[in-house]
C-alpha cells in the first residue's frame, strides 16, 4: 500500500492511502491518523510517493475543491456488510443536500440503526470521498465529524451551499 500527500485549494494536504488508483484511507492534514489506521489493519510498512498517481490528485482535487461526488474505486479493509450499506447510502447525497442519521437508517432498510449509522460514518475511513460531512442529527444539528470536528463539518456543508443560518 503507498501513501502520499495531495495539496488542495481548499483544505490544504489531504494524505491518501491507496493501492493503484484504489484509496482506502483519507486524512485532512494528520500523516499520523493514517499510519496509525495502516498499523492498525495490518497494513505496515506503507510506502511513501512523492506525489499521487495523477488520476488520483484530480480527483481528489475535484472532490474537495469542486465538491464534485466521487465516482471512483473505494478499498475497503474490514468494514461489515451494514456499515458498507451506509457509506454506498451516503454517497447518494448529492452536493447542497443533507440527509438525518435517521433517513440513512431508512434508506438501508434498518429503520431503528440511527445510532449504528453514527457509528458507521464515525469510522468511515474515506471522509470527503465519502461524504459524510452530509449526514446531520435530527432538528438540523450539524452532529460530529471524524476528520475536522464540527467546524469543518460546517465549513465543508458552507462550501457546498447548505443554508446554515437557522442550525444548531
Amino acid at each position: 500500500m503507498h501513501w502520499s500527500s495531495i495539496e488542495t485549494r481548499r483544505l490544504g494536504a489531504l494524505f491518501m492511502a491507496y493501492i493503484d488508483l484504489c484509496p482506502f484511507f483519507v486524512s485532512l492534514g494528520r500523516p499520523q491518523e493514517l499510519r496509525d489506521w495502516a498499523r492498525a489493519e495490518g497494513l505496515m510498512p506503507l510506502v511513501w510517493d512523492d506525489q499521487a498517481p495523477r488520476p488520483l490528485q484530480d480527483v481528489a482535487r475535484a472532490v474537495v475543491d469542486e465538491a464534485r461526488p466521487y465516482q471512483g474505486p473505494l478499498g475497503f479493509v474490514r468494514q461489515t456488510v451494514f456499515q458498507r450499506s451506509v457509506l454506498a447510502a451516503t454517497c447518494a447525497i448529492a452536493r447542497g443536500e443533507t440527509r438525518t442519521y435517521g433517513e440513512i437508517a431508512q434508506a438501508i432498510g434498518r429503520p431503528r440503526a440511527t445510532r449504528a449509522v453514527g457509528s458507521a460514518l464515525a469510522a468511515n475511513p474515506l471522509p470527503l470521498l465519502i461524504p459524510c460531512h452530509r449526514v446531520v442529527g435530527a432538528g438540523r444539528r450539524l452532529g460530529y465529524y471524524s476528520d475536522g470536528g464540527p467546524d469543518m463539518k460546517r465549513q465543508l456543508l458552507t462550501w457546498e451551499d447548505v443554508d446554515l443560518a437557522s442550525w444548531r
